[in-house]
C-alpha cells in the first residue's frame, strides 16, 4: 500500500481521509480537525499548532513534532498505538470509555535528567496541579 496523504499549510479546516492509507501527514497546519478510517504506518504533525485528530479504526504510531496544541482522539483499535514526541507541547490523549465519553490525559512535557556513573538517566516530570 503505497497511499500517503501529506497536507502542507492547511489553515481551519476539517480533513476527513476515508478508507485506509499508509501514512497521513500534517505540516505547518493551524487549527485544523483530521478524521480518519485507518492508518497503517503513521499519522504524523510537523511544525503544527492547535490541530485535532480523531481515529475511527487503527493507527499504529502518531509522531509530533514542533508542534503546539495536539488533541488525539483514540478508537478502542487504537490503544496500543505508540505516540512520539519532540520539541512539542500542550499535547492531550483521549482515550474513549464504555458510555462514549473521553477521558483526557496530558502528554508530559518536563523530564529531569541525572548523571548515572558514565550514562544518563532522564524521567518523567510529574506535574501538580
Amino acid at each position: 500500500m503505497n497511499n500517503v496523504v501529506y497536507v502542507f499549510r492547511c489553515e481551519g479546516s476539517t480533513l476527513t481521509v476515508k478508507g485506509k492509507v499508509n501514512n497521513i501527514v500534517l505540516d505547518s497546519c493551524k487549527k485544523c480537525s483530521l478524521l480518519f478510517d485507518s492508518v497503517v504506518a503513521s499519522v504524523e504533525f510537523v511544525n503544527c499548532q492547535s490541530v485535532q485528530m480523531q481515529v475511527l479504526g487503527f493507527v499504529p504510531t502518531i509522531s509530533i513534532d514542533k508542534s503546539d496544541g495536539c488533541q488525539m482522539y483514540l478508537s478502542k483499535d487504537s490503544l496500543g498505538v505508540e505516540i512520539v514526541s519532540s520539541k512539542s507541547s500542550e499535547m492531550n490523549i483521549l482515550l474513549p470509555d464504555d458510555s462514549g465519553d473521553y477521558t483526557e490525559l496530558a502528554v508530559p512535557e518536563q523530564y529531569k535528567t541525572t548523571i548515572a556513573g558514565k550514562t544518563l538517566k532522564t524521567v518523567c516530570v510529574d506535574s501538580l496541579g
